[in-house]
């Protein structure tokens, strides 16, 4: 009987232990489970997250170039050619199909002409025809392509004297400068709106020109960008333009820059 007490102490001993090692397995294979699933489920996560940004990329990229698209172009003055002479009188102006929008530009402006300027748009300045001459140019003139009207532009007024007529990069602004009065003052001249404007006035001891009139004028100006001129004061030491003036230009003293609005 004792052996039979013992044997059977020995089984259930056996049993709760094997049933131990049942619980351990299963929690153990359930945390594995676990563990296993988790970072699938932040995979697919992370995936449909990362599907919406590229989604979103693509249709911000989409907007863009419909944007550009749908973008409202910049005026070029391309449509339209010039028939000129040897010397660069114009005689007719057509259009890109080959078709004369304007034929008789002496009738047209009172002169003969040439192309001072071309700013984008439907608009282009000229001048009158003065080929290979020393003079300054004094009148300007604007044509309009679409109403074939040219006209004599107000800010021909300003040019009166030897000097510096330097072009803006866009063509539509003249910056001016003449040895009138000591060479002082720096004008804007506007193509479009046909309006002048004084930039800059020097005071006494300095002049834009480093030269001594006419064909010794020595003007350093300049445009950085459309709404920036760069331009160099001298010392101005001879005054009303001696006969005997010094060859070299007078002493640079600074070298300045203005906005223009």
């Amino acid at each position: 009987m004792k052996i039979l007490k013992i044997s059977g102490l020995i089984v259930l001993c056996v049993l709760i232990l094997t049933g131990c090692n049942v619980k351990l397995n299963i929690n153990s294979n359930l945390n594995q489970s676990s563990l296993q699933v988790e970072p699938k489920a932040n995979e697919n996560i992370n995936q449909v997250a990362n599907q919406n940004v590229n989604q979103a990329t693509n249709e911000n990229l989409n907007q863009n170039e419909n944007d550009n698209i749908n973008a409202a172009p910049v005026a070029e003055n391309t449509g339209y050619d010039f028939d000129t002479t040897a010397d660069n009188m114009v005689t007719a102006v057509k259009n890109t199909k080959g078709e004369t929008i304007v034929n008789n530009l002496k009738a047209a402006c009172g002169t003969e002409v040439m192309v001072y300027a071309k700013p984008a748009g439907q608009v282009v300045i000229l001048k009158p025809y003065n080929p290979g001459s020393d003079r300054p140019v004094s009148v300007l003139y604007s044509l309009n392509l679409l109403t074939k009207v040219c006209k004599k532009l107000e800010i021909s007024k300003e040019l009166t004297d030897f000097g510096v007529q330097i072009l803006s990069p866009d063509k539509t602004k003249v910056a001016l400068a003449l040895e009138t009065k000591e060479a002082k003052e720096l004008v804007l001249l506007n193509l479009i709106n046909d309006a002048s404007k004084v930039l800059v006035t020097l005071p006494e001891g300095e002049t834009l020109n480093g030269g001594y009139g006419a064909l010794s004028n020595h003007f350093d100006i300049k445009w950085l960008d459309d709404k920036t001129i760069q331009y160099t004061v001298y010392e101005n030491t001879v005054e009303n333009y001696a006969t005997n003036a010094p060859e070299k230009v007078e002493k640079v003293l600074q070298v300045r820059i203005v906005k223009v609005e």
